[in-house]
């Protein structure tokens, strides 16, 4: 039995259909399994990931997990699922750990993955440069008035599709040879921000605008729905963003396919646009 943890969100809904798909057990958390409209396999199971102990029933006769992080973390829940038996972890962490323990979000991570590795579960660490789903962000200022806009708008980074990201946690989960790999996953080209409101724009066929915001304008729209360390992590990062702009192949070595394009994945999704 396999358990995805943050099932109903844009990675961890795609682990649980690619699993299903290939024939495996799935087990699915969420907070509300009744309303997440899993495969009728899917065995759906309500829990709360910051709070380790509401999935003890969950984990029962569950041998691989995978670890979705939620921001309000609590590390205790690997030493949980290997005392229940789980021999093996799959953590969604970030490549931001490269950045070290003194910012925030790269600890948050950092102190993940350190659970993972003192609970004795063999374990595999997935570390995304960026989602393209952050572009879901810009939905209402595209629709009602045509313009992106942003912080840090020449920031490039080869953000990934959450599907691609899922493919290899799938890998990870249902083929051997994954145990103790750090795989840092990134899409197949280096875009900024101002170049993927152009491609958004080519691909609806219609004109974006864009304007980076100034940073006094980023932090205090930010510091509305973040606490204020994780806004100054970001800033910290935005400062460091070209030791994260390298493509990497890891995607294509794991699961033999290419990586989606950020003008492929707004296709797939124009319609949230529109």
């Amino acid at each position: 039995m396999i358990l995805v943890t943050g099932a109903t969100g844009s990675v961890g809904r795609e682990v649980v259909r690619l699993l299903h798909e290939d024939g495996y057990r799935v087990r699915a958390v969420s907070r509300d399994p009744e309303r997440a409209n899993f495969p009728v396999e899917v065995e759906g199971v309500a829990g709360d990931l910051t709070k380790p102990e509401s999935l003890l029933s969950a984990l029962d006769g569950v041998d691989k997990v995978f670890w979705m992080l939620p921001l309000a973390a609590d590390f205790n829940f690997p030493r949980i699922a290997r005392q229940c038996g789980v021999r093996h972890i799959v953590l969604l962490s970030a490549a931001t750990v490269e950045i070290g323990i003194d910012n925030a979000i790269a600890r948050l991570h950092l102190n993940a993955e350190q659970a993972v590795r003192e609970s004795g579960a063999s374990w595999t660490f997935l570390r995304p440069s960026g989602f393209m789903t952050d572009t879901f962000r810009w939905q209402d200022s595209i629709r009602s008035e045509g313009v992106v806009r942003v912080p840090f708008g020449d920031l490039s980074i080869p953000v990934i599709d959450s599907r691609d990201t899922a493919a290899v946690a799938a890998k990870a989960l249902s083929t051997d040879g994954h145990e103790g790999k750090v795989y840092t996953l990134t899409g197949p080209e280096s875009l900024t921000r101002r170049q993927q409101a152009r491609i958004l724009g080519e691909v609806l066929g219609r004109e974006i605008g864009f304007e980076s915001i100034t940073d006094d304008l980023a932090r205090e729209q930010l510091l509305r729905h973040m606490p204020a360390e994780m806004v100054e992590a970001l800033f910290d990062l935005s400062k460091q963003g070209q030791r994260f702009s390298k493509v990497l192949p890891t995607v294509k070595e794991v699961t033999g396919r290419a990586p989606r394009t950020f003008k492929q994945w707004v296709a797939d999704h124009s319609e949230a646009f529109l």
